[in-house]
């Protein structure tokens, strides 16, 4: 299941969410309990290719 990050419009919170995708969002802030408040963010992905064989080093070189 992935994280989701959620923050409260009204308090500023971020709240980290293991939920499914199909899972209702979260409207209450756990925080300050404002309902409503809650909107989900977009946090940058730590997905990182290693190794030979991915496009930077196979594709992006001129043939020969």
């Amino acid at each position: 299941m992935p994280l989701f990050d959620y923050k409260c419009t009204e308090c500023e919170q971020i709240t980290e969410v293991l939920q499914k995708h199909n899972d209702e969002e979260l409207i209450q802030c756990s925080e300050c309990d404002c309902v409503d408040s809650m909107e989900r963010i977009l946090s940058p992905s730590s997905f990182i290719l290693k190794g030979g064989g991915w496009y930077k080093d196979g594709y992006s070189k001129e043939a020969s």
